[in-house]
């Protein structure tokens, strides 16, 4: 169930009718969704939630997690650790388990993310909480939580280590000493694009209608995909030299500005 805390409190999904969202389950059939059934609202309503805390301070969002901590029988964030899982990494948060009291959980989950994460973390617990009390399952497709997934993708970006996987990978490239280099790219029908990249010169690129990547201008675009709300990066890097191997921008429930295939050749 992905935790079950004292007091009956559950950091996993909310179950219904044998149906789970990847965390608790109630019949073993698992949807990657979010059900519902034996789940308590704890005598607060879906409606009562969204008037909880809406300040922007470490201390305000703490008491917001608090409320949540003790009004819903699962904790949040730590549920959305198996509910929302849009990347192969996780968030520091999901370190985090209820041991003692709600202040004692909601303050470690606090203290154990970045200022970034803390800032958007409390819009994502405030969207998906009303699911937790009333149970509803979600609709079970590709848009799962459509309705949060703004707040959702923006925590991603912020709470997920991609803004440090991002730095270490722009420090793995530029130890490699790499300057002159041919970057080829999947383009348009299976259609295999070439750059050419020589220091002092402008990047030639065939065919001539392609984007000119290079390997600093696509770490840009993962930089600018992290700092646009409600969008997430896709992106995978090489082992040895740090480039962006392939890259999509996750939004709403679409994915796009897609770039693949990337293959980096240093030059003599």
């Amino acid at each position: 169930m992905g935790g079950v805390s004292s007091g009956g409190v559950s950091s996993g999904g909310v179950s219904s009718g044998g149906v789970s969202s990847g965390g608790a389950s109630s019949g073993g059939v698992s949807s990657g969704g979010v059900s519902s059934g034996g789940v308590s609202s704890g005598g607060v309503s879906s409606g009562g939630l969204a008037g909880m805390g809406t300040g922007g301070s470490s201390q305000s969002a703490v008491a917001e997690c608090e409320q949540y901590c003790e009004t819903l029988d699962y904790l949040l964030p730590g549920a959305l650790c198996e509910d929302w899982s849009p990347l192969d990494s996780s968030p520091s948060f999901c370190d985090v388990f209820f041991t003692t009291s709600c202040a004692d959980y909601c303050s470690r989950v606090y203290d154990t993310v970045t200022p970034a994460c803390a800032a958007v973390l409390p819009a994502a617990i405030r969207c998906v909480a009303p699911t937790y009390v009333t149970g509803l399952i979600p609709p079970l497709n590709p848009c799962l939580w459509a309705e949060c997934r703004h707040e959702l993708y923006s925590m991603t970006s912020a709470c997920y280590g991609l803004q440090e996987q991002l730095a270490g990978a722009r420090a793995t490239w530029q130890m490699s000493g790499v300057v002159d280099y041919r970057l080829n790219y999947d383009w348009d029908d299976d259609v295999r694009a070439e750059v050419i990249v020589r220091a002092g010169s402008e990047p030639a690129v065939t065919p001539a209608d392609a984007i000119a990547w290079t390997v600093p201008k696509l770490f840009d675009e993962v930089e600018r995909t992290l700092q646009e709300p409600g969008g997430a990066p896709r992106v995978t890097y090489h082992a040895d030299l740090g480039y962006v191997v392939r890259l999509a921008r996750e939004h709403g429930c679409t994915r796009s500005g897609r770039v693949s295939g990337v293959e980096v050749v240093p030059l003599r």
